[in-house]
């Protein structure tokens, strides 16, 4: 499901500083995976640059015919 094209568009969005997301096959899908502790305390504009990146990168897959989950890793206790 994961074509090269879809590769090229997600490889051509830049991420924020120190920031990346894991991009998973699946048959009928791709899930965007985040690790949940990049995200902890970290200031309203950094934040807000995160969600645009995920965005950007969610809407580029779909853009080209995916169908995209977007999912974090548990926080451990």
């Amino acid at each position: 499901m994961y074509t090269p094209e879809m590769a090229t568009a997600f490889k051509a969005i830049i991420p924020p500083e120190n920031f990346g997301v894991v991009i998973l096959e699946n048959p009928d899908f791709i899930t965007i995976q985040i690790e949940p502790t990049e995200l902890l305390d970290l200031s309203e504009d950094r934040k807000q640059s995160i969600v645009k990146y995920i965005n950007d990168v969610k809407l580029a897959l779909e853009n080209l015919n995916a169908r995209v989950y977007i999912v974090r890793k548990a926080l451990e206790e």
